[in-house]
């Protein structure tokens, strides 16, 4: 059956509700197509307070606990994967290129 999943891209943004797959689960391609770039779902876990993430896989997002509730799922994007020692290697790089054009 499918059921309508409450969405958004932040906690204090107005969801969209989602249509699920008839077995309950989400595609991230319906995601995607509300949220261009989005990799997942988590949600507030009422009990702790903390997020918790769904599970992906192949391209589906499973509801926790085999249902979808009456939560509301906040979108998730990648993260920029460029870590800070790379970026002060390459820093460091281009000031070395720097250096020699203007000492030749």
């Amino acid at each position: 059956m499918t059921q309508y999943i409450q969405v958004s891209e932040d906690e204090h943004d107005e969801p969209i509700e989602i249509p699920s797959e008839t077995d309950g689960t989400l595609l991230l391609s319906t995601l995607a197509a509300q949220y261009p770039g989005a990799c997942g779902l988590k949600y507030r876990n009422p009990s702790t307070g903390n997020f918790r993430g769904v599970r992906l896989s192949e391209g589906l997002l499973y509801p926790p606990d085999n249902q979808w509730g009456d939560h509301v799922y906040i979108v998730v994007f990648p993260k920029d994967n460029k870590r800070k020692g790379e970026e002060q290697t390459e820093n460091l790089q281009q000031k070395t290129v720097k250096l020699r054009k203007s000492g030749s």
